[in-house]
């Protein structure tokens, strides 16, 4: 049986770019063979290409060398033009979300030789920047909850297993005909085959947009406050005070989510940042983790967002507008 060759990029291999890229490099398949390459700093490249990634999960310690990593673009930008039958399967972009017009300015003469772009990255409205670089029908949405932690270059702890959910998130706006739509469909599902293949829970969605909604209302409800207060997630909920700022964060956001026309389904989401909270009680946040770290956070694209479109609708989201303006404080004075 001859096997079919994938191309798979990650722009940004960061923590999840590198929990997802290592997994899928990891692949032993009698029907795919698989190539995954890396694009990040010069550490983290040098790391990758003489020593491999060591993926770090519960008591396990695995080795995976046959990634390839570049520092830049311009590494593999010569390769591209002298081969005009190279394309990537799959490019995905992992860079944190505040970085995407940096970094699809750097990358978009990759985007010709790209099937598709695939976006994994916390927030709401990320698509919308790439849209600017690349035809909507070639635009993937991936949501998860899977946990990664980059210590050092090339040291990844898989730090928590979830659930991940793949679409396209302009699906509904692109009138394609029959054969393009069951091409289309065919690509997510050979996407969505190899992801579980890695041994990522992983489904095809119809609405993922709603789904990066229900993640942020999440992110929306603890980031912030947890960045804010500097406790872990469980902390939260101790705190009368806390928990208010918390739930309001979530109520203003589901409510510009509906004004916006996204059909929720019936549920408590409040309710489900507080199970998510619990269950991840010890954990320090990611926007935590960078206020920690004197780093930039994606506040623009959580609390932030709701504010923008809060203001595009002429409504008021107090809770969500302290909490971006206090957060982006706080960046400024990184330094």
């Amino acid at each position: 049986m001859t096997k079919q060759n994938i191309r798979i990029g990650f722009i940004g291999a960061g923590s999840i770019g590198s929990l997802f890229g290592g997994y899928l490099a990891k692949i032993q398949s009698d029907n795919y063979s698989l190539e995954v390459i890396f694009f990040n700093t010069k550490p983290f490249v040098d790391v990758i290409n003489e020593e491999g990634l060591k993926l770090f999960k519960d008591q396990e310690v695995i080795m995976i060398k046959n990634i390839i990593a570049y520092e830049s673009e311009k590494s593999l930008e010569e390769l591209i033009n002298q081969d005009s039958s190279f394309q990537f399967d799959f490019l995905f972009l992992t860079t944190k979300a505040y970085d995407n017009e940096k970094a699809m300015l750097q990358y978009k003469k990759f985007f010709n030789a790209s099937k598709y772009l695939v976006i994994l990255q916390n927030g709401i409205g990320n698509e919308d920047i790439a849209i600017q670089f690349i035809e909507k029908a070639r635009i993937i949405r991936v949501v998860t909850t899977e946990g990664a932690l980059l210590d050092k270059p090339g040291h990844l702890y898989h730090t928590g297993e979830g659930i991940t959910k793949i679409g396209f998130p302009f699906l509904n706006d692109l009138n394609l005909k029959p054969k393009e739509l069951e091409q289309a469909e065919s690509d997510l599902n050979l996407l969505n085959d190899i992801l579980n293949l890695a041994g990522f829970e992983t489904i095809v969605v119809r609405d993922i947009i709603m789904e990066s909604w229900e993640k942020v209302f999440v992110n929306i409800g603890i980031n912030a406050v947890g960045a804010l207060s500097r406790l872990p997630n469980g902390k939260l909920l101790e705190n009368e005070g806390l928990r208010y700022l918390l739930e309001q964060a979530v109520i203003e956001s589901v409510k510009i989510a509906k004004m916006k026309g996204i059909k929720l389904p019936e549920k408590d989401y409040i309710s489900i940042a507080y199970d998510v909270a619990e269950k991840t009680a010890d954990n320090k946040n990611s926007m935590l983790q960078d206020i920690l770290n004197r780093k930039s956070t994606e506040i623009d694209f959580m609390n932030g967002r709701i504010l923008k479109y809060a203001i595009g609708l002429g409504v008021k989201v107090p809770v969500n507008e302290i909490l971006t303006y206090l957060i982006k404080g706080l960046e400024q004075s990184k330094n």
